[in-house]
């Protein structure tokens, strides 16, 4: 898929969802290196710690304890070393009032966790193969929401 190596940032307090997303990672041609968090609070003291270290992508999950998924999202997005980050929420919740507030907030995507592995497949390479400046530049609202 590339040979840039992608860095990837996984927040989610879910251990069998992450194992299930890592496993749909590591199943596509991609280079990835893949770091993961259980509450939106430690990505936030991560980036604080490693100013360095910028992800090309930040999956995060709306439901957590600690910090939830929209006061990250808050965060990053006032954060001086985050704000830029492409961020795709990655939740089961389909709520429209959800998915309304992290469109507000400033997600880039909006991802209904896949429930069968070939799905999750499908979502990540469309996810990772995307061209995120064009997208950027010609978002439309109903392109927010990723179908697979």
């Amino acid at each position: 898929m590339t040979d840039k190596k992608l860095i990837l940032w996984l927040v989610d307090d879910d251990e069998d969802d992450r194992s299930f997303f890592i496993e749909g990672l590591e199943s596509l041609d991609v280079n990835f290196e893949l770091r993961e968090f259980a509450n939106g609070k430690e990505p936030l003291c991560f980036s604080d710690a490693n100013s360095d270290i910028i992800p090309d992508i930040i999956f995060l999950d709306l439901n957590m304890p600690v910090m939830n998924g929209t006061e990250c999202l808050e965060l990053i997005r006032s954060h001086a070393t985050l704000k830029n980050v492409i961020v795709a929420m990655y939740s089961t919740s389909s709520s429209g009032l959800d998915i309304q507030c992290c469109y507000e907030k400033g997600a880039n995507l909006y991802v209904i966790k896949p429930n069968r592995f070939q799905d999750l497949k499908n979502c990540m390479q469309k996810i990772l193969s995307m061209n995120w400046s064009d997208f950027l530049c010609n978002f439309q609202r109903e392109h927010f929401i990723l179908k697979v």
